[in-house]
């Protein structure tokens, strides 16, 4: 699948990698694993993601989602909400990474994804549409072939997939619903941490409180963008920062990771149509922090 976009006149002058992340909602990684693909075309051609586009240039971006298939497979446990022969939904415990890294190739959920697939003769290829951070729980949703790959991608980029997250964060949280529309970057000199900064990317969160507990808040949020740490980085900065989240502000009190979890995902089938609606519930650190 691709998504194409002819360049406005206020647009000329911004760079590929800009003018993608702008329209098209997709996250820097994910723009230059495209690249490397030679996913990234303007007027026909492979670019550099730093080529300043003129107005007219006839900008596409093929959705070829990241694939892993060089991964040991393991015999890891895994928690399966639905699977059928496009797709899997999968509730991720904590402390377990959604992709294996350079430093750590093993224990993550491609290497549990790629043991079950050759259990079940599926194409061993990991294919992730959704992630979470490796201490983040709930639901991942993983394609299991490249067509539904491609469908369930341009669904992601266009908001029609979406997600529900509940955390506990210290502090009251008021009013008890809104939003929080706050550009959101990188921080200087680091590659892990973000910050709200008015250079940042377009991120906006829904929330309302579900819950309020002794100094804390139980609140269900919807990101309307899909920016890195975005829930972590606006409660952060709005003063309630998750419990657990010892990079953004929060204390270890009762959990040992930050309180967050993907408890809902919707989407629609991207073979049938259908409209899917998943939940999972919450784990037990986050259950036993209502009862403090």
């Amino acid at each position: 699948m691709k998504l194409n976009h002819q360049v406005a006149a206020e647009e000329a002058g911004r760079t590929a990698e800009k003018i993608i992340r702008d329209r098209m909602g997709l996250s820097r990684s994910m723009i230059r694993k495209l690249k490397r693909l030679s996913g990234v075309l303007v007027n026909g051609e492979s670019v550099y993601l730093n080529k300043r586009l003129r107005e007219g240039d006839s900008l596409s971006v093929d959705l070829r989602l990241p694939v892993c298939t060089d991964a040991p497979p393991q015999p890891i446990p895994l928690n399966i909400v639905f699977e059928d022969g496009h797709l899997l939904v999968i509730d991720k415990p904590e402390n377990l990474l959604v992709h294996p890294l350079k430093h750590e190739p093993e224990n993550t959920l491609a290497n549990a994804v790629l043991y079950h697939y050759l259990q079940h003769d599926t194409e061993p290829v990991f294919r992730p549409v959704t992630r979470l951070d490796r201490n983040t729980t709930g639901l991942v949703v993983v394609a299991k072939n490249a067509h539904a790959g491609f469908r369930l991608a341009r669904q992601l980029a266009a908001g029609d997939l979406w997600r529900e997250y509940y955390a506990v964060v210290h502090g009251l949280l008021k009013p008890e619903n809104g939003s929080i529309d706050l550009p959101i970057g990188r921080v200087g000199g680091s590659n892990v941490k973000h910050t709200v900064c008015p250079g940042g990317r377009p991120a906006l969160t829904y929330y309302q409180v579900d819950k309020y507990l002794a100094g804390a808040t139980l609140v269900k949020l919807r990101l309307a963008t899909g920016r890195t740490h975005q829930i972590r980085v606006h409660l952060s900065h709005i003063g309630h920062p998750l419990a657990g989240d010892t990079l953004y502000g929060g204390r270890l009190e009762g959990i040992a990771r930050q309180a967050l979890h993907c408890a809902r995902i919707g989407f629609r089938h991207p073979i049938t149509g259908e409209v899917l609606d998943f939940a999972a519930p919450l784990p037990e650190d986050m259950r036993r922090l209502l009862k403090i």
